[in-house]
């Protein structure tokens, strides 16, 4: 009796074994679920075991991608730099490349390596004769130029792809993009020097010019103090007060000029984000007429 029950139960956990048999498509769904998801790492977990099980499988190349997917939805954008630049070498052959190599680009701008993206960018754009994402990439590598406040350079950059793909879908959002960053010229400009100057003429007038109006009466207010405070030291004989506070109040003094030469900046700032939100605006309303598996503009 009990050999029968000993030889029940390895058949049946050989039968269960044999329902658990997952082949490479059954894994790469099971990945791309927990991608879908939202839960990244498990999902990089299980687009791994499919290229360690399957190596030869027709869908490692997918999974290859879906781990670069998951670790950038994850936000480890040099990991999904890394993932993506194995893959390209791994899978030169592949018809995944081009996005890849589009997503690589994407993904060394946001994390903050813009060298190396304006140039995987570049030669992205410039392929002859051009790939699928080759229009995307000119787009991209002038929307990266926008943390860096280079509307110029993202002007230049729209020109060129608008000129290269006149006819594509992207290169038609690039020749309006043009127009937008063109109104650079019409933006209030504060110069940083100008600010300066103003407030040490009077101080807080540079910060008032900013736009930062209590700033500048605080400036005013606290530089005010330390001058009454050693006129009258000075007048009541106390030389030890005066120079202290004089000293003190000159530090107060010098500190209003550099706050508001960088209260200019943070202005100027400010007036390129509203540009630059106007574009990053008409390249989401762009992808969602014309969508793709890599968004240019992503969301935080």
């Amino acid at each position: 009796m009990k050999n029968l029950t000993l030889l029940l139960l390895v058949l049946l956990s050989l039968t269960a074994a044999e329902e658990l048999v997952v082949d490479d498509a059954d894994q790469l769904h099971f990945a791309e679920t927990l991608l879908r998801r939202g839960e990244f790492f498990k999902a990089v977990l299980e687009f791994e075991r499919l290229i360690h099980f399957f190596p030869e499988s027709p869908l490692a190349d997918e999974a290859a991608f879906g781990v670069a997917l998951a670790y950038d939805g994850a936000g480890a954008y040099d990991v999904a730099a890394a993932s993506l630049s194995q893959l390209i070498h791994d899978f030169n052959d592949s018809p995944l490349v081009p996005e890849a190599r589009l997503m690589l680009g994407r993904s060394l701008a946001l994390a903050g390596n813009y060298e190396d993206s304006r140039i995987t960018l570049s030669e992205l754009a410039s392929e002859d004769p051009p790939l699928s994402s080759s229009p995307r990439a000119g787009l991209l590598h002038g929307l990266t130029s926008l943390p860096l406040w280079e509307l110029d350079e993202a002007e230049r950059s729209f020109q060129l792809t608008a000129q290269t793909f006149p006819d594509d879908p992207a290169g038609v959002l690039a020749n309006n993009l043009v127009g937008i960053t063109a109104k650079r010229a019409e933006l209030p400009v504060l110069s940083p020097f100008v600010a300066g100057l103003s407030s040490a003429i009077l101080p807080g007038l540079g910060q008032v010019m900013a736009g930062e109006f209590w700033d500048g009466v605080m400036a005013l207010t606290t530089n005010a103090i330390w001058v009454g405070a050693t006129w009258w030291a000075a007048s009541n004989e106390e030389t030890p007060t005066a120079v202290v506070t004089g000293l003190l109040g000159f530090s107060f003094y010098l500190g209003n000029i550099y706050n508001a030469s960088h209260a200019a900046e943070e202005f100027n700032r400010r007036a390129v984000a509203s540009l630059t939100a106007e574009i990053a605006t008409a390249v989401r309303i762009w992808e969602r007429e014309n969508p793709h598996p890599i968004t240019l503009v992503p969301e935080f």
